[in-house]
C-alpha cells in the first residue's frame, strides 16, 4: 500500500511521488510513516530520511531539521540542508 509524498526545502522540490514507507528523525526519536498512518504533525532533527518508493527502491536524504506534516490522504515535509 502507498501514499502520496512530498519534501520540500526553501529552494527546490526535493521528492515528489509514492512511498510504501517513510523513516524519519523525529525530535523524540526516529519515526516510520506507513500508509494510513494516524495523522500527526512533527519537528524532524539533524538525520537522514529514508524513503522506500513504490517501485522498491530505497532513497537516503541527509537532512539539518524540519517539520512534517501526515494527514489522511498526504505526508508533507519541509526540511533544512
Amino acid at each position: 500500500m502507498t501514499f502520496p509524498l512530498s519534501i520540500y526545502s526553501l529552494d527546490r522540490t526535493i521528492f515528489e511521488g509514492k512511498a510504501t514507507a517513510l523513516t524519519i528523525p523525529g525530535e523524540d526519536g526516529e519515526l516510520q510513516i506507513l500508509a494510513n498512518h494516524t495523522p500527526l504533525i512533527c519537528r524532524l532533527k539533524d538525520g537522514d530520511v529514508k524513503i522506500e518508493g513504490e517501485d522498491g527502491v530505497t532513497k537516503k536524504i541527509p537532512i539539518a531539521g524540519g517539520v512534517i506534516e501526515v494527514r489522511s490522504d498526504e505526508v508533507v515535509a519541509l526540511v533544512n540542508f
